[in-house]
């Protein structure tokens, strides 16, 4: 119990949930505009290794590895792109040959670029500045989401509300949720459905590639294969929980964060508990937030049941 108010707990799980909310706006946008995006885990990955490289060559300098990152993580995006829109190839096996090119790519490319295999860590890095602000001291939550953060944190947040706007407010946004809701409508309101899945891939692949970049250089300073971990499907579980609402999914996202920061604290106090039971306590929260969003919805279908859930898109797999 003392763990749900230590200010140094939810201060680190902000720090895990960012590259998750990240990665979870552009699977948001996707899911907004018709498109089952489960390559997240693959464009993180890239987005990871693009970073690194980046900032290897270039003496350590993150913001340069960063930009690096979004823009190469995008354009590897536009491959998913021309499957799903140009070629209308299944979302999902999509999704899959991309993240199974991620994890081949990047194991080949680090053997020709670093000469190494499994593991690369940076030497030479220079860590993004953290932000501080003293008259935040005295407030704890707030104190604990902001001072001693990474300025990508606070771009994470600012971004909430930006996606908010962004989906309810602008043309664009209204045009994507036309489009994701019915093609031929959308179509007849004269707008073009390659266009806007074009962006919103392309754009998807740019929020990956910065929660990549977030993750190997201000959360590790290293890129090893397998260090996604299933971040990018933990992200789209949040976005399927949390639904159109940005918000819902930051929140789904620092749950997320929590669980995570939650089990790296266990560990250091040294409870006995074995480290695998401990790394397992996000996923198992995945499960159960995927099961009651599940089970909740076909009750409410049925009529039995009127708990609405966070999720109020469709999430057709097939």
């Amino acid at each position: 119990m003392e763990m749900l108010f230590n200010a140094s707990v939810w201060a680190a799980a902000v720090r895990v949930a960012t590259p998750l909310l990240l990665a979870a706006f552009g699977c948001l946008l996707c899911d907004k505009a018709g498109i089952t995006n489960l390559a997240i885990d693959g464009f993180i990955t890239v987005g990871c290794f693009i970073c690194v490289a980046v900032v290897d060559q270039c003496g350590g300098n993150v913001w340069l590895g960063m930009l690096g990152a979004v823009a190469g993580t995008a354009l590897y995006s536009a491959i998913f792109g021309l499957a799903v829109v140009r070629f209308r190839a299944n979302h999902i096996i999509a999704s899959i040959a991309m993240n199974l090119l991620s994890g081949g790519l990047t194991t080949f490319l680090m053997a020709a670029v670093f000469n190494t295999q499994g593991l690369y860590r940076l030497s030479n890095i220079q860590k993004l500045p953290l932000f501080h602000l003293d008259f935040l001291d005295g407030i704890p939550l707030v104190n604990a989401f902001l001072n001693n953060q990474s300025y990508v944190v606070l771009l994470t947040i600012a971004l909430i509300f930006v996606m908010r706007f962004l989906l309810r407010r602008t043309e664009y946004g209204l045009k994507v949720t036309a489009l994701g809701q019915s093609e031929g409508a959308a179509k007849s309101a004269g707008i073009s459905p390659a266009r806007i899945r074009w962006s919103v891939v392309l754009l998807s692949g740019a929020f990956c590639g910065l929660a990549g970049a977030y993750l190997s250089t201000t959360i590790l300073s290293e890129f090893s294969e397998g260090m996604v971990a299933g971040r990018g499907f933990t992200a789209y579980t949040a976005v399927v929980f949390g639904g159109s609402n940005p918000i819902g999914v930051a929140l789904v996202t620092l749950l997320f964060g929590f669980a995570d920061a939650i089990g790296i604290r266990v560990e250091l106090l040294g409870t006995g508990i074995p480290s695998s039971i401990i790394s397992m306590l996000p996923y198992v929260l995945a499960l159960v937030v995927l099961t009651i969003s599940s089970v909740s919805t076909k009750l409410r279908q049925d009529g039995r049941f009127h708990l609405r859930p966070l999720s109020v898109g469709s999430h057709n797999l097939s």
